[in-house]
């Protein structure tokens, strides 16, 4: 591998293996999880709109959630590699991200950019083949997200708010497609949940990089460190007081209050993630540590085993 570096970085031509791995490496497939919020309209729709028993009301439609969870994980691994290669420069003054195939040098920019239209345009059409609205959406986000590469992350607050429109935009997608109403909550719940991920993310960063953060990400120099501090807290707050609400008073939960049973899984997903990133993980990326730590996984299969249960039981 450190020869394949070495020839990419003096303009030698690395090996095809060497170019498809680094290809593989930038698209990031270690973020597609976060895509599986396109499927949190099916799970909160068990016992409206389908049932587990009964295979041919779930499987059509679980069949086209998972058609368009593949069209936003291309499409965004696809504005990752754009992002890659608008941010190389300032990649290269971050500890971890000056690793980046891009950043580091070990993948021909021509071949991402062949690779980000291609991802981005099968995407897309993966998207309109699972619902035209989904689609419209689908293109929405990444017409979003290339304006947020080129001009909006340098604004401060804003970058957060585009990072979590992407998460809503894919949860609302997720309703959209199966042609069921989208509940008010859905959109408060996602965009809390949403807002707390991205306001960590830009705590980390500036945390990890200190003086030098404004060097990586312009729109970190502009951020006081006690903003930053106070918008992780409430944010934090604001995604567990939501969801917990959710959980109560919405019309779609049962009345029973039997939802409120899944709130242990939330708060300890939220205050175990924000004990890493503070403490034994601190300085690894933040995407990582909610997808890779063993008690957060756990702690989210229990949620999701417990919600469907109880809404099975209600149904």
């Amino acid at each position: 591998m450190g020869s394949d570096r070495a020839g990419a970085l003096s303009g030698g031509v690395a090996r095809p293996g060497a170019q498809l791995r680094a290809l593989v490496t930038a698209v990031r497939p270690f973020q597609w999880p976060k895509n599986l919020i396109v499927f949190a309209a099916l799970l909160f729709s068990v016992g409206d709109v389908w049932t587990p028993r009964d295979p041919e009301s779930w499987q059509p439609l679980a069949g086209r959630v998972a058609l368009l969870f593949v069209a936003w994980c291309l499409a965004a691994s696809g504005v990752y590699l754009v992002n890659d290669l608008r941010d190389a420069p300032f990649d290269r003054f971050h500890p971890r991200k000056r690793s980046r195939p891009l950043a580091s040098g070990e993948l021909n920019p021509g071949l991402a950019v062949a690779a980000a239209v291609l991802l981005v345009s099968a995407g897309i059409a993966a998207g309109f083949a699972a619902s035209p609205e989904a689609g419209a959406m689908l293109t929405g986000y990444t017409g979003g997200m290339l304006a947020y590469t080129f001009a909006l992350k340098a604004m401060p607050v804003v970058d957060v708010l585009i990072l979590s429109a992407g998460v809503v935009l894919r949860a609302a997608a997720g309703a959209v497609v199966l042609d069921v109403a989208i509940s008010p909550w859905l959109y408060v719940c996602s965009a809390a949940a949403a807002w707390f991920l991205a306001v960590s993310k830009r705590w980390a960063e500036a945390r990890s990089l200190g003086d030098d953060a404004g060097n990586h990400r312009p729109a970190l120099a502009k951020y006081p460190p006690v903003v930053l501090d106070q918008m992780l807290t409430v944010s934090a707050g604001a995604a567990l007081v939501s969801y917990a609400l959710y959980s109560i008073e919405s019309a779609n939960v049962p009345s029973n209050g039997a939802m409120a049973l899944t709130v242990p899984f939330v708060a300890f997903a939220i205050f175990r993630y924000l004990y890493l990133l503070a403490g034994p993980r601190a300085g690894d990326a933040p995407d990582r540590i909610l997808f890779t730590d063993p008690a957060i996984v756990a702690s989210v299969l229990g949620f999701v085993v417990t919600a469907v249960s109880v809404l099975a039981a209600s149904g």
